[in-house]
């Protein structure tokens, strides 16, 4: 029923679009259980002024999907610093995650705060094609732009567009629902990405416009009872160092580089 869509976001189209930009349009409109919003050449300005409880619209373009706001901000799919980071894998160098969730080929794995799955993506290249790497968003309109991307967007790195189209976003919602949900033991590993309290220096272009978009709740401790149960070997929330989070949820064991930034708060389950 009309009555029931939500009132906060709508879905739409390039300006001039064609019929087929349409169909997909009314398809993620219905699964987001948003209203589609004919174009009809309006700006965005004035298609927010169309629409005053709008706080967020999707726009299907031929290319790729985008989320807009009110204040003109704009959010599309690309892999951030999982390129850097991948790069830096293949490289031979090191990177904390594989190293902090004890990856090995075949794991099965959960991001259970998707983003721009940089996390998953590196995850996905470690267990590789034989291992499964799933992939939870909160916010269902994100979750919506960061599937299409993980299976459409190509870069130069080519183990890189391999990993991304092995990601499966699997629940469009919180977490702990998905937990809840899932049997014993369902993942080798689940990792957590949370958004920080405040954005690291020199990271503020690539984060803020994720923040804008994206949930920044805590994580409960709720989160973490649940993830020790579907979790088989270990559970890996990323925080700041200078952050009491991970002491606050219990966590007593780090990985972290000297002089790093972020460390990685560890929960080995075949060790409790």
């Amino acid at each position: 029923m009309i009555s029931d869509l939500r009132r906060d976001l709508l879905v739409t189209t390039a300006l001039n679009p064609v019929p087929a930009l349409v169909e997909r349009a009314l398809s993620l409109a219905t699964e987001l259980n948003a209203s589609f919003f004919p174009r009809n050449g309006l700006s965005m300005p004035r298609l927010f002024e169309a629409n005053p409880d709008a706080r967020r619209v999707l726009v299907v373009r031929a290319d790729r999907l985008t989320l807009r706001d009110p204040a003109d901000n704009e959010l599309f799919y690309h892999p951030n610093l999982s390129f850097l980071r991948l790069g830096n894998l293949l490289r031979g160098g090191n990177d904390l995650l594989p190293e902090a969730a004890d990856l090995r080929p075949g794991d099965s794995v959960l991001d259970a705060t998707l983003g721009y799955a940089a996390e998953a993506i590196l995850c996905a290249h470690v267990v590789g094609p034989s291992g499964e790497v799933h992939g939870v968003e909160a916010v269902p309109e994100l979750g919506v732009l960061v599937r299409e991307g993980l299976q459409t967007v190509t870069t130069d790195l080519i183990p890189l567009n391999e990993a991304m189209r092995r990601i499966r976003v699997v629940h469009m919602g919180h977490h702990l629902d998905y937990l809840r949900a899932c049997p014993d033991d369902r993942y080798d590993v689940l990792c957590f990405d949370p958004f920080f309290e405040r954005v690291l220096e020199g990271s503020e272009h690539m984060m803020e416009p994720l923040r804008r978009f994206g949930d920044t709740s805590p994580l409960l401790p709720e989160t973490i009872a649940e993830a020790r149960r579907v979790a088989r070997r270990r559970i890996v929330v990323k925080a700041p160092r200078s952050s009491s989070v991970l002491a606050d949820l219990g966590f007593t064991e780090t990985v972290g580089s000297r002089k790093g930034r972020v460390v990685y708060g560890i929960v080995c389950r075949d060790r409790d």
